[in-house]
């Protein structure tokens, strides 16, 4: 429901028809005269249309001017609903309650708005929020949005700003996250580079580090690449922070699976049924039965103009697309095609965004009694190294420790 339209209710609506005549000479007059018309349509010699209470006044002078015979229909809007209910005090004090009760809600807040988020755990900021007071059924007046922002901004170490809006009902919290700085690489640390996967080396580029293995070896998981333990001009050992870029050719699986019965669905009609939210109740506005069979549902949420800015009140919109199943059979051949679809799309998400190369390709396929098998096995190229920290208490070969006498007189001098 628009604006527009609940001004039109509360005006008062009349519809009317005119036929035989001149008809747009009465149209030009109503134009002419300042007088509303809406929703005109037009039907051989009849003309049908809306306007304003006050407008319709006008309507019998302007039929006569223009030569057509004026048949008002119907009668609307929130003036002639007072006047037909005008005796029914009870009603008139029951929408006052109502009205009031409204009135009063707004002083409150009844819904929390997080925006902005994208690494922080909501519940995370909606918890410090309700230690901080802002929550369901609290006064707007006890918020105190800038101290909230700050009390906030402490607690959040992950936020570069944090700002709280009331809107009417509503407590709008904005968070700007902080941008992490790269990961800082600690070179006082030792690292070995070791291998990430099994595979054949194609390429090294050594950074830092000794190299344990050459362009062309074949190397297993877990295996040492570049040794983060290097020997001096002295011939003494010391260890360093390896780098490294090994790429190598590995070999990867992937396999998919196509039924040769298909189960489709079909739309076979939409049911729409509507609700009106208060806070957590939801009302129904309609007269149905439960919905059967499969269906597809899709809810929007609408605010109801001035009254969901002041009250938690609005009315959503369920439409039910209901669905007909049907099987059919796929011979072998389209079975694979799909399958072949399939392994393109694992393969764009297991290789590509990954940084993988497809060097070769072999794709075998299976028609097995109730569905096509396929499975691809590939030829890859990827960086397989990967940096691993030398703990303290690890034995490192060619680290030998310091003579006992050195100790002792290192423990003097200290």
């Amino acid at each position: 429901m628009s604006i527009i339209s609940i001004i039109r209710f509360f005006r008062g609506t009349v519809r009317f028809s005119v036929r035989d005549g001149f008809l747009e000479r009465f149209i030009n007059l109503c134009a002419q005269n300042r007088v509303p018309v809406w929703d005109g349509r037009r039907q051989g010699s009849r003309y049908t249309a809306c306007t304003t209470l006050r407008g319709s006044r006008r309507l019998p002078e302007l039929a006569q001017r223009a030569g057509v015979i004026l048949e008002p229909e119907r009668r609307g809007g929130a003036p002639v609903l007072l006047h037909r209910y005008r005796k029914r005090t009870g009603l008139f004090a029951g929408i006052a309650l109502v009205a009031a009760a409204i009135l009063m809600m707004g002083q409150f807040v009844w819904q929390v708005e997080v925006l902005g988020l994208q690494t922080i755990p909501e519940q995370e900021v909606i918890a410090a929020l309700e230690e901080l007071g802002v929550r369901r059924g609290v006064l707007r007046r006890d918020i105190d949005a800038r101290e909230v922002e700050r009390r906030l901004m402490i607690r959040l170490d992950e936020a570069a700003w944090v700002a709280v809006n009331l809107r009417g009902s509503r407590a709008v919290v904005e968070i700007q996250e902080r941008v992490a700085p790269p990961e800082r690489v600690d070179d006082h640390v030792p690292h070995n580079v070791v291998a990430a996967k099994p595979g054949f080396i194609t390429y090294m580029e050594v950074y830092n580090g000794q190299p344990t293995v050459k362009v062309g070896d074949s190397v297993d998981i877990g295996e040492m690449l570049v040794s983060g333990i290097m020997e001096d001009k002295k011939a003494r050992n010391r260890t360093v922070h390896a780098r490294a870029r090994v790429l190598a050719q590995t070999r990867e699986e992937l396999r998919a699976e196509v039924p040769y019965r298909q189960e489709s669905f079909t739309v076979r009609g939409v049911a729409v049924r509507r609700y009106l939210n208060i806070l957590s109740l939801q009302l129904p506005l309609f007269w149905g039965t439960p919905i059967e069979g499969p269906y597809k549902l899709e809810t929007v949420v609408h605010d109801i103009p001035l009254i969901s800015s002041i009250a938690p009140i609005t009315w959503s919109r369920e439409a039910f697309l209901l669905l007909e199943a049907h099987q059919t059979d796929i011979t072998p051949q389209e079975a694979r095609a799909m399958a072949e679809e399939q392994l393109r799309e694992l393969e764009e998400r297991s290789f590509g965004d990954a940084g993988i190369e497809i060097i070769q390709r072999e794709l075998n396929g299976q028609e097995l009694p109730d569905r096509f098998l396929l499975e691809g096995v590939y030829l890859c190229q990827e960086d397989i190294s990967q940096e691993k920290e030398i703990l303290t208490g690890e034995e490192v070969p060619g680290l030998e420790a310091p003579p006992l006498e050195e100790t002792a007189r290192g423990k003097e001098a200290s």
